[in-house]
């Protein structure tokens, strides 16, 4: 069964509680957390006291997608967000220019008993992510828009490295997910699970909507 994440961005934050009572009142497990440090992309958005607050009144899962640069130690860096709750941490290939300090973030994410995830921007390779990096992911987020803003248009070309991925997956057999993020909503929900997507964050389709639990159930 595919995994719907909502995410929060573009999520009126004077209201955000009340969406997220409406969210866990429609089933969904899944959070999508997106981190962003107005250095890797153009945008600044939210950090580990937000997340606490979150996880202090709800249970989900927290997928943490950490769209920033990280200067010196991760370690210090991602303990600040792993002492408030993170199930999954989505770190972008793109964002590290060092392959054996990026293995070292990975294997550190799994110590940790946290689902490790590399994300792929849409002009990214997936030769990219190379089997020694494959080898340590739980899960791939092929991005289909640019990251840094919501609601932008799905880009479906990028779908071919869906297809790559599960191909790759099957030849190795691995068990890692793929995700998929940007412009999904009813239309483009069916092209990307077609192509082999397990899961699916969604922001503006879903954000701020009255008409929730019609439009999640159009995403089956």
């Amino acid at each position: 069964m595919s995994i719907i994440a909502p995410s929060i961005l573009n999520s009126n934050l004077l209201n955000l509680r009340e969406e997220l009572i409406k969210f866990k009142n429609e089933g969904i497990e899944w959070i999508h957390y997106d981190v962003m440090d107005f250095h890797f992309v153009p945008n600044l958005t939210f950090g580990p006291k937000l997340l606490k607050d979150i996880n202090q009144e709800f249970n989900f899962k927290i997928d943490a997608h950490m769209m920033v640069e990280i200067k010196g130690k991760f370690e210090d860096y991602l303990d600040t967000f792993i002492k408030v709750g993170v199930d999954q941490f989505t770190f972008h290939i793109e964002s590290f220019k060092n392959k054996d300090y990026l293995i070292d973030l990975i294997r550190y994410i799994k110590q940790s008993k946290i689902r490790a995830s590399i994300a792929l921007n849409p002009g990214t390779s997936i030769k990219e992510l190379t089997d020694d990096i494959l080898v340590y992911l739980d899960n791939v987020l092929i991005m289909s828009v640019n990251p840094g803003f919501g609601g932008q248009s799905f880009m479906e070309p990028v779908l071919d490295k869906v297809r790559q991925l599960v191909i790759k997956r099957k030849e190795n057999k691995q068990s890692f997910t793929i995700q998929i993020d940007g412009g999904i909503d009813d239309v483009t929900f069916p092209l990307a699970k077609v192509a082999g997507v397990d899961s699916f964050v969604s922001g503006s389709y879903l954000a701020n909507k009255d008409d929730l639990k019609s439009r999640l159930k159009k995403l089956v």
